[in-house]
Protein backbone atom coordinates (compact mmCIF):
# COMPACT_ATOMS: atom_id res chain seq x y z
CA UNK A 1 0.00 0.00 0.00
CA UNK A 2 1.43 3.29 -1.22
CA UNK A 3 1.68 6.52 1.15
CA UNK A 4 -1.28 8.13 0.48
CA UNK A 5 -0.54 11.18 2.47
CA UNK A 6 1.93 13.06 0.94
CA UNK A 7 -0.90 13.39 -1.64
CA UNK A 8 -3.99 14.66 -0.02
CA UNK A 9 -4.96 17.46 -0.98
CA UNK A 10 -7.97 19.10 1.50
CA UNK A 11 -11.52 20.13 -0.13
CA UNK A 12 -10.13 23.69 -0.19
CA UNK A 13 -7.52 22.76 -2.14
CA UNK A 14 -9.25 21.15 -5.19
CA UNK A 15 -10.25 24.45 -6.65
CA UNK A 16 -6.38 25.52 -6.89
CA UNK A 17 -5.32 22.12 -8.06
CA UNK A 18 -7.95 21.99 -10.89
CA UNK A 19 -7.26 25.58 -11.56
CA UNK A 20 -3.58 24.53 -11.79
CA UNK A 21 -4.84 21.10 -14.18
CA UNK A 22 -6.75 23.30 -16.27
CA UNK A 23 -4.19 25.72 -17.35
CA UNK A 24 -6.74 28.35 -16.33
CA UNK A 25 -4.58 31.39 -15.23
CA UNK A 26 -7.41 33.69 -14.41
CA UNK A 27 -9.00 31.31 -12.18
CA UNK A 28 -5.40 31.06 -10.71
CA UNK A 29 -5.03 35.03 -10.06
CA UNK A 30 -8.22 35.27 -8.60
CA UNK A 31 -7.71 32.30 -5.65
CA UNK A 32 -4.48 34.51 -5.31
CA UNK A 33 -6.43 37.55 -4.58
CA UNK A 34 -8.77 35.64 -1.94
CA UNK A 35 -6.49 34.03 0.04
CA UNK A 36 -6.44 35.41 3.94
CA UNK A 37 -2.64 35.57 4.86
CA UNK A 38 -3.67 36.78 8.06
CA UNK A 39 -5.26 33.75 9.12
CA UNK A 40 -3.26 30.46 9.86
CA UNK A 41 -3.28 27.97 7.02
CA UNK A 42 -3.15 24.08 7.01
CA UNK A 43 0.23 23.10 5.68
CA UNK A 44 -1.00 21.55 2.66
CA UNK A 45 -2.85 24.82 1.99
CA UNK A 46 -0.04 26.91 2.04
CA UNK A 47 2.08 24.72 -0.10
CA UNK A 48 -0.82 24.70 -2.78
CA UNK A 49 -1.01 28.21 -2.65
CA UNK A 50 2.52 28.10 -3.19
CA UNK A 51 2.42 26.02 -6.81
CA UNK A 52 -0.33 28.35 -7.51
CA UNK A 53 1.59 31.57 -7.48
CA UNK A 54 4.51 29.52 -9.04
CA UNK A 55 2.38 28.27 -11.44
CA UNK A 56 1.13 32.11 -12.68
CA UNK A 57 4.69 33.38 -12.71
CA UNK A 58 5.47 30.67 -15.05
CA UNK A 59 2.60 31.32 -17.36
CA UNK A 60 3.03 34.91 -17.21
CA UNK A 61 6.63 35.00 -18.12
CA UNK A 62 6.96 36.21 -21.85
Amino acid sequence: MSDSKSHIIPPYGVAIQSAITDGNLQKMKSLLKQRDSTKPEAKELKTAYENLAREVSRLERP
